[in-house]
């Protein structure tokens, strides 16, 4: 009971609340510091060329679906491996299958479009996904996600009509967090 009282008593002080407010700060700061680092090879300005077959057998083009499309796009670069996109597929997922935005992923080190396609099913996922993997490597060129810097993963970029990148995310999102970044889109 006196513990209580201690507690209550201690709220009242200005002491305490700065000592929680210095808290929240350093978590602040190191958490946009682990975001800024896992950010810091991701491209901005113009996207790369993103044109490929998905493991659906679908064509995809990324100019003409921008030059076709008033939506902004999410590139989600992402592995059936990977701990974190476990988190964030399904949020990816939930903007997928709304229809005010546009979705492409790019399954990296994922195994064979089978292997992805059974984790797709297994995880009730729907968006469309290109495998890496079976993308024609040309000699000397850099694999898709390293042309686009996504080195952490998951990787989200969001891209407008015009093909810019408006916003880069790396690591674990929320499905309202994407929908805001574009929405936001909409309006740069």
């Amino acid at each position: 009971m006196n513990s209580k009282i201690s507690l209550r008593q201690r709220m009242r002080t200005g002491s305490f609340w700065l000592k929680q407010l210095r808290d929240l700060g350093i978590m602040l700061v190191i958490f946009f510091a682990i975001a800024a680092y896992l950010q810091r090879d991701m491209i901005n300005g113009q996207a790369p060329t993103l044109t490929a077959v998905t493991i659906n057998q679908q064509p995809f083009d990324l100019t003409s679906l921008a030059s076709t499309s008033t939506k902004p796009t999410l590139v989600y670069f992402w592995g059936t491996w990977c701990s974190a996109c476990k988190i964030t597929s399904p949020m990816v997922n939930s903007v997928a299958e709304s229809t005010d935005y546009q979705v492409i992923s790019i399954a990296v080190a994922s195994g064979s479009d089978d292997d992805i396609a059974q984790h797709m099913q297994l995880n009730q996922l729907s968006f469309e996904v290109i495998n890496e993997e079976q993308l024609p490597q040309v000699l000397n060129q850099p694999s898709l996600s390293q042309q686009w810097g996504a080195n952490a993963f998951p990787s989200i970029y969001i891209i407008d009509n015009n093909q810019h990148i408006r916003f880069v995310t790396a690591g674990v999102t929320t499905s309202w967090g994407l929908k805001l970044r574009l929405w936001l889109t909409t309006f740069l």
